[in-house]
């Protein structure tokens, strides 16, 4: 049975709220099978996101993600046949909310361009704030290369390129940004947030106390870091 997305992403929040007591089980829970089935499937890759970003591809457990989920892993293959489709559709989620670029119209002054570039940058910084496992799981298919690169950025990333493109260079022809390439541009911002936000562990180490809970050391200010790219 195929579950529409509306209805997926909808069990999705529901589970979620359910969990923070945000509802009385009675009205949260699922009550036909189709809804059973999205809101198991929901559940499943809630498990696999911390475990695809944590260990990368190879080194994911399809075993731990089930036991995480509180199912057996025969279960779990009824809903993923394998793992690349289950790594497919954790990529899908951790992605579905990735802040959709900044518009379509081109700024025309250097104050347009500079509150563009910076809402940009500030609502990717939030992103990775709440959805660090997207940065993790870039950066572990980074370093691997391959095909399944090539899927996450032609599935994910090159669309939103296409769009930020033309904005850079018109915040950059502005004066707004640096005079840099595009490529460097991106580049930066995405390993400069992903590795401040999305990877706490790299900040701790360097900046906090021997030991310390990366949740314990303040991250930098997004202020401070939008001020290395907006002029």
């Amino acid at each position: 049975m195929v579950v529409s997305r509306p209805v997926f992403d909808d069990l999705q929040a529901r589970l979620r709220s359910l969990a923070r007591g945000d509802l009385p089980a009675a009205v949260a829970l699922p009550s036909s099978r189709a809804e059973r089935s999205a809101a198991l499937r929901a559940r499943i890759i809630d498990a696999a996101k911390p475990e695809f970003a944590a260990k990368g591809y190879d080194g994911a457990s399809v075993r731990a993600i089930a036991a995480a989920a509180g199912i057996e892993q025969g279960h779990l293959g009824y809903h993923f046949k394998t793992k690349r489709a289950l790594w497919e559709a954790t990529v899908d989620v951790v992605f579905a909310d990735f802040p959709e670029t900044i518009g379509k119209v081109l700024p025309r002054t250097y104050e347009d361009a500079r509150t563009v570039i910076r809402a940009m940058l500030q609502s990717y910084a939030g992103y990775c704030i709440a959805c660090p496992e997207h940065a993790r799981i870039v950066f572990n298919e980074a370093s691997a290369g391959g095909e399944r690169l090539e899927w996450l950025v032609d599935r994910h990333i090159r669309k939103r390129i296409a769009v930020l493109e033309p904005i850079f260079k018109a915040a950059r022809d502005r004066g707004a940004v640096a005079a840099t390439s595009f490529e460097a541009f991106f580049v930066s911002f995405l390993a400069t947030f992903g590795l401040t936000y999305g990877v706490r562990s790299f900040h701790a180490a360097i900046f906090g106390p021997p030991g310390a809970d990366p949740e314990q050391v303040a991250p930098i200010a997004i202020e401070d870091l939008i001020a290395l790219f907006v002029k």
